[in-house]
């Protein structure tokens, strides 16, 4: 193994641990880092659902939302989506570098103590990545 194999490995290694942390927040459900290619980095996410898709659907909803806001013919970037559905929500954030953060959040929590939860994993993130 060349050096920066084993710090691509550390890396992936303390994103997966910054993600967990993010468990301990009531009515997170499960997250994921994913390129905005749709190439999963890491999942937290529960074992019964397909990390892959899932990570997939994200990039894919998120480009797509960016493509749309671009025929808007505004300079505005897009900083993250949220879908809200029967039981759950799933929020994607850009984190930059072309790396997606996605969350599945319980439907009936109080979603502002969880936003801010997100935005301090997410400066964790960025520390690593750049």
């Amino acid at each position: 193994m060349n050096e920066e194999s084993i710090s691509l490995e550390n890396q992936a290694r303390s994103l997966n641990e910054i993600l967990k942390n993010l468990e301990t927040t009531a009515g997170i459900i499960g997250t994921c880092l994913v390129k905005s290619n749709g190439l999963l980095i890491t999942s937290r996410l529960p074992r019964d659902l397909d990390h892959r898709k899932i990570g997939a659907m994200a990039a894919t909803m998120f480009g797509a939302i960016e493509n749309a806001t671009s025929a808007l013919e505004t300079n505005d970037k897009v900083y993250n989506l949220t879908i809200e559905l029967d039981d759950y929500q799933l929020m994607i954030i850009d984190v930059g570098r072309d790396i997606i953060f996605a969350s599945l959040i319980d439907i009936n929590v109080n979603l502002g103590l969880i936003i801010i939860e997100i935005e301090e994993t997410i400066r964790k993130i960025k520390n690593i990545i750049n």
